[in-house]
């Protein structure tokens, strides 16, 4: 009984497969491991001949200690594997042909594979092309009738010309650091609209500051994700006529308009519209603020708010939260399905626009801060105008205040329908200005005016007890909590400690736990 399990032991299983399985599980390899595994049999010799995924990859071999004749015979030498696995599998149809390369002058080989693999029905093509020459992509891509995913991506060099398009196929499109040889935009919008069952799309490293327009045009997309590098110029017009998009990332310098802003679909958005540096030099001038200095010159963000105020999720940027307050020349619109928002905060960003922003959310559940950081600009002046850079400022009566991020007592905090408040990162210090007396007010300030609350967390940035004890303390002392339901958790990966609180004016616990596992 134990020899024969011994023998069951000792066979391959895996070479007792059927071929087409040995075949798949290659396909998970790169094609260059999966071409080293010809040596184990005569049955695996020619396997790779119908392994229906192919990974070349020349990039490895550029390391900065390598020398140039080394370089050069290696990527000779994986020019000519590749040439001998594309003549091995023939005209066999492809599933996907993935390609990272570094090429000369001379494109022409690289060329002829991608023009091969189109013959041969490629559904998923992949390409990373870096050239030091300008590298346009093959005509012939932009009219495939197989492919349903297209990613291309590399250096400036690689570029895009839009002739004709056909793709009826494509649901995927990845675009990373390429560029469009017709700098007037129309190549893209064309591109786009040829694209009929086009369910993703995906722009990374882009620059269309210098297009008279960018369209994003297309009935049929779901996702889209836009994260251009232009900083220094504001767009003159971004549009975007989507019915069916149900999920946004846009990061962009904001707009000069936005003529169209259709999603009448959205759900989820996580915007990071940003201004100019000249436009946010500009708008944190605190003495012209001081004689109502409002506005930046050259973008307008309110039709795109105006466009995706239908959504239910909602990320918005500190650079985004600043775009509220100074590129906005409507009024920010109501947000009736809004359940849960994100807000990244920053040292350098007030929250001007928050309260009214909040205020427009009337059904919103979950509140979410990354940090709590803000910038002090709304700091007193002095009798002569002089700025105070302190925490505490002072009136003409020399009465003392304790300045915070927003101007008084705003009406969003007492008729917040806020359920669930989150603090990420909270202890985080940035700066001398940024310390936890800070933080901790804005969180006793919430508790005391805040009438819906029924959960705070607070992820604390904190790898000492202490800490936490500190802040329970603070919190003990809170004269009043405006929500006697509400339970506080303070978080923390690597400290385990609990104690329950209860506020002087109510019998209600406020409870702080300490959790040991990741957050």
């Amino acid at each position: 009984m134990t020899s024969k399990k011994m023998d069951i032991g000792s066979k391959d299983i895996i070479s007792n497969l059927p071929e087409a399985l040995i075949c798949h599980i290659l396909s998970f390899l790169s094609t260059k491991d999966a071409a080293l595994t010809s040596v184990l049999s005569k049955r695996w010799r020619y396997l790779l001949a119908f392994v229906p995924n192919l990974d070349f990859d020349n990039t490895i071999y550029d390391r900065p200690k390598m020398g140039r004749r080394k370089k050069l015979e290696l990527r000779q030498s994986f020019k000519v594997f590749v040439d001998r696995v594309m003549a091995l599998q023939g005209n066999v149809p492809l599933n996907k042909f993935s390609l990272r390369c570094k090429i000369g002058s001379d494109p022409s080989r690289v060329n002829g594979w991608v023009l091969k693999v189109l013959e041969r029905s490629v559904v998923e093509l992949d390409l990373y092309i870096s050239s030091e020459y300008c590298y346009p992509l093959p005509p012939k891509v932009l009219m495939s009738k197989t492919l349903v995913r297209l990613k291309v991506a590399g250096t400036d060099e690689f570029t895009i010309d839009v002739g004709e398009v056909f793709l009826p196929k494509l649901k995927t499109l990845h675009f990373n650091d390429v560029s469009f040889r017709d700098e007037s935009g129309a190549a893209f919008a064309k591109l786009i609209s040829g694209c009929h069952a086009l369910e993703e799309l995906v722009m990374i490293k882009m620059t269309w500051d210098f297009w008279d327009t960018c369209s994003v045009s297309n009935p049929t997309l779901k996702r889209v994700m836009i994260d251009c590098e232009n900083i220094d110029d504001n767009p003159k017009s971004v549009s975007f006529d989507t019915t069916n998009l149900v999920y946004l990332e846009f990061t962009d310098t904001v707009a000069a308009k936005y003529p169209k802003a259709k999603f009448d679909s959205l759900v989820e958005v996580s915007l990071g519209l940003r201004m100019t540096p000249g436009q946010v030099f500009d708008a944190r001038d605190l003495v012209n603020r001081h004689y109502g200095y409002k506005r930046c010159k050259g973008g307008n963000a309110a039709d795109f708010l105006k466009g995706i105020s239908n959504v239910k999720i909602l990320y918005l940027s500190s650079e985004a939260l600043e775009v509220l307050t100074f590129c906005c020349k409507k009024a920010i619109p109501v947000f009736n399905n809004l359940i849960h928002l994100t807000v990244e905060t920053d040292q350098e960003v007030d929250w001007e626009s928050l309260p009214k922003l909040l205020e427009n959310c009337p059904n919103l559940e979950t509140l979410v801060f990354q940090g709590l950081h803000y910038g002090d600009t709304n700091q007193c002046f002095d009798t002569d105008y002089r700025f105070k850079d302190t925490n505490e400022c002072f009136s003409d009566q020399g009465d003392t205040c304790q300045c915070k991020p927003w101007y008084g007592t705003p009406v969003w905090l007492s008729s917040s329908p806020v359920k669930i408040l989150k603090v990420l990162k909270f202890g985080e210090i940035t700066n001398y200005k940024d310390d936890m007396d800070r933080q901790t007010d804005l969180i006793k300030h919430f508790l005391e005016t805040m009438p819906n609350l029924e959960q705070v967390i607070l992820y604390y940035d904190t790898t000492f007890d202490d800490d936490l004890k500190i802040v329970s303390t603070q919190l003990q002392m809170l004269k009043k909590v405006a929500s006697t339901k509400c339970k506080i958790q303070v978080i923390s990966d690597n400290i385990s400690y609990s104690s329950t609180v209860h506020s002087s004016s109510s019998t209600s616990g406020l409870v702080f736990f300490n959790n040991t596992f990741p957050v």
